[in-house]
């Protein structure tokens, strides 16, 4: 795997960590408004837990994935994507200010709020999608990570069509009701950006950074076919039955897939980063069951809030954590090393014992918060530990971010 990596087209390493880094405080606004959502999680159509699940998705969510995203299509997939710097410099804040005002607007600040984060989402994911989309058409590698990242990219454009579409209405305006599905919005956004995206980067970096065996190439191949045919599903008909039980197999099978990868890797030893890919892939595991019995419950109002903890908390953002201590000591190690900085290893970047505190606080936060639609006072510890989770992983992100400068520094002032 190594040797098909193009370290010389890594782009500069302010463009991915931008996006990794705004995506940590989004996780601490989760955390603070949970603690003060009292019973806003029987459903999932209150104010609150919509703009909670937006906090999540549009805000640390979308911001992590563009990130490693950004990484990875140059370094792993040859595909050299044009300018990163100004297009980091275009999409970052337009998301940004997307997210944010999105999230104000459910939370009462006003209908204009809901135009401005259509407009700001708009604005920063079309260019991103439509650059990544020719990065990776052009790209000269043609393997199943490429296809996946292609269905992914392909399914936020999707997603990104619905959201803004459903927002635009919520503030009054004028939208063809074929745009109006949050079942296709909330199915495009889980099944195909978010499971095609973690597929296509589990590829290459769940071999390589667990030391795993490679995922077996037909498994590979036809579960890429069946995201994108998943896709074409939803959008026919997004609520049908056989359409989330497709999903839910999808997403059961890659969880089990890896999993299973996982047991026969060849380190022994077991760090914090492989922990939290374990927390996500139980999660999904647990969500797929969940959402295939949905139709069954009597009262599936606040199941339908478990099962999006689930997905959100549970799963994408455990795997988020997983991956940004494994992407961003290693981006700090590749731009020291071709600067000729004094070598820092890997494990060096940041103490295995710093990212246990933020692994114990994240797993310590998941009991309550699944408990939390039937027992709503456990909502504020489960907030509280939530958000201290993501003020430590931004403490470790810090001692990164400060090691790689003292390199840095150390290199300016060599004579």
């Amino acid at each position: 795997m190594k040797e098909l990596l193009s370290f010389e087209q890594a782009p500069p390493f302010h463009v991915p960590l931008r996006f990794l880094l705004s995506a940590i405080p989004f996780g601490i606004a989760a955390g603070v408004l949970l603690m003060f959502s009292g019973d806003s999680l029987a459903s999932r159509w209150t104010p609150t837990a919509l703009a909670l699940t937006h906090l999540m998705t549009v805000g640390l969510m979308l911001q992590a994935m563009c990130g490693a995203l950004l990484q990875i299509t140059p370094v792993a997939i040859g595909a050299n994507v044009p300018a990163p710097t100004l297009l980091a410099s275009v999409v970052h804040p337009c998301l940004l200010l997307g997210a944010i005002c999105l999230v104000a607007a459910f939370l009462g600040a006003g209908e204009v709020f809901y135009f401005l984060g259509a407009i700001g989402l708009a604005s920063g994911l079309l260019p991103f999608g439509l650059v990544a989309l020719w990065a990776l058409w052009r790209a000269p590698v043609r393997n199943p990570s490429r296809k996946a990242l292609i269905v992914a990219v392909t399914g936020l454009l999707v997603t990104a069509v619905f959201g803004v579409a459903l927002a635009v209405a919520r503030g009054g305006g004028t939208v063809s009701p074929a745009l109006v599905s949050t079942a296709a919005h909330f199915r495009m956004g889980w099944m195909v950006w978010g499971l095609a995206l973690l597929s296509g980067a589990s590829y290459l970096v769940v071999p390589m950074f667990q030391l795993t065996p490679q995922f077996p190439a037909p498994f590979q191949k036809f579960f890429v076919a069946g995201l994108a045919a998943a896709g074409l599903l939803v959008l026919w008909s997004p609520g049908h039955p056989a359409v989330d039980a497709c999903l839910a197999t999808l997403a059961a099978s890659y969880a089990v897939v890896t999993l299973r990868l996982q047991r026969a890797r060849r380190r022994p030893r077991v760090d914090s980063s492989f922990r939290f890919w374990q927390l996500a892939l139980v999660s999904t595991c647990a969500a797929a069951c969940l959402s295939l019995a949905l139709p069954w419950l009597p009262d599936p109002s606040r199941a339908e809030v478990l099962l999006g903890l689930l997905v959100m908390v549970g799963g994408f953002d455990s795997v988020i954590c997983g991956m940004m201590y494994k992407i961003v000591p290693f981006l700090t190690w590749l731009h020291l090393n071709n600067a000729g900085a004094k070598p820092l290893l890997m494990h060096h970047v940041i103490e295995e014992s710093a990212m246990r505190i933020h692994l114990r606080l994240h797993a310590a936060a998941l009991p309550p918060l699944l408990l939390t639609p039937w027992v709503p006072e456990m909502s504020v510890l489960a907030g509280a530990l939530l958000a201290a989770a993501h003020i430590r992983q931004a403490h470790n992100m810090a001692i990164a971010l400060g090691r790689y400068r003292e390199r840095r520094k150390e290199l300016v002032a060599l004579p």
